[in-house]
């Protein structure tokens, strides 16, 4: 991707002008933080409300039909279920992983095939997460798209 960028004094307005041969998740995510578009996940405990940048998110996890965020810092109860995020996620590189979990492919650091033909992610602070068999296949489709780095079959 080449990026040029130009400064003009005579310019009454800024402008950007994006030219692509397929929209990709870069492009996508550009367009966004543009139109500021750029979901934010709403986490309240007691009385405190806290809004999670969805870049810091490792991980979503589904326990007792209850949501949880997965950062560095801590985790966060959230107040929708999975499906909903699974779909407001989707073109900003969460994928779901298991029946509870989706994971955020930006912030995986490594990947281990184990011997019961499931995958561990290991994420940047050294927490794993495994991908569950059955949805090894569009784990690995998606982060090929997104990441554009997996050569495993």
């Amino acid at each position: 991707m080449k990026l040029q960028l130009f400064q003009s004094k005579e310019q009454t307005e800024d402008r950007i002008d994006i030219y692509y041969t397929q929209m990709t998740p870069v492009i996508r995510k550009v367009i966004d933080v543009v139109h500021t578009n750029y979901p934010v996940l709403k986490s309240r405990e007691e009385e405190e409300v806290r809004y999670l940048n969805i870049d810091h998110i490792l991980y979503l996890d589904c326990v007792d039909k209850k949501v949880f965020a997965y950062t560095k810092e801590g985790v966060y109860p959230l107040e929708e279920t999975l499906s909903y995020y699974e779909n407001l996620l989707w073109d900003y590189g969460y994928v779901r992983i298991s029946k509870s979990s989706m994971v955020n492919v930006y912030r995986i650091k490594a990947m281990k095939s184990e011997i019961n033909m499931r995958i561990c992610a290991v994420f940047e602070n050294e927490e794993r997460i495994y991908v569950n068999r059955s949805y090894k296949k569009s784990f690995m489709e998606y982060l090929q798209n997104r990441r554009g780095c997996i050569n495993e079959k």
